[in-house]
This record gives structure tokens, C-alpha cells and sequence, in this order.
């Protein structure tokens, strides 16, 4: 019988709480894709070149960003790039999103 030594179990829990949210292949690609098609109109790295039109998205909270992309799907908030990107976005591409953002210095 193999025990598990105490120095371990936290190297166990990690590696155990990490693996659900590992993303799935092809999943990096396809939000690649997407942040691209993001920073189309946000500016690179949701840095906007022209935020009175189009506002930036680097360093906003990840609750916000998110908030703002479900009711654009909801069609709570009017845009018509912004209702198309919404239709297309999965619930677990729209945490991502809001995610990357979110950790981008403004």
C-alpha cells in the first residue's frame, strides 16, 4: 500500500483543483481568435486608440466585463457588433474573455 506523504497532499490539491478548468484542446485557439476579434474595435490588448467611441476594456473588473457581455447576449444592451459577438459566445468563452482583460494593465 503506498501512502501519501504529508509534504504532498497540498502538491495533490492543487494539481486537483486545477485540472477541471484546464482548457480543452483547440479551446486556446479559438479564444485567441476571439480576443483578436475583440481587439479589432477595443485596440490592442482592449487598449482603445479612441475610447470615446469605443471603450477600452484592459484593467476594467472581471465582473464587469462579464456582466457587460451577458447582457449584450441577453440583448439588455443595444450594439450591433456587440449583439453579434454575444450570440456567438459561449458562457465559459465570455468568462474567458472577461478574464483576460481583466488582468491587463489599463
Amino acid at each position: 500500500m503506498t501512502t501519501i506523504r504529508p509534504f504532498s497532499l497540498p502538491i495533490l490539491i492543487a494539481v486537483a483543483v486545477a485540472l477541471p478548468s484546464a482548457a480543452p484542446a483547440g479551446e486556446n485557439e479559438t479564444l485567441k481568435g476571439l480576443l483578436m476579434e475583440c481587439d479589432t474595435c477595443h485596440g490592442i490588448n482592449g487598449r482603445s486608440v479612441v475610447p470615446d467611441q469605443t471603450p477600452s476594456l484592459a484593467g476594467k473588473s472581471e465582473t464587469y466585463l462579464l456582466r457587460q457581455l451577458q447582457a449584450f447576449q441577453a440583448g439588455k444592451r443595444s450594439h450591433g457588433a456587440m449583439l453579434i459577438m454575444g450570440e456567438k459566445l459561449t458562457p465559459r468563452e465570455m468568462t474567458a474573455i472577461a478574464r483576460h482583460y481583466a488582468r491587463i494593465k489599463r
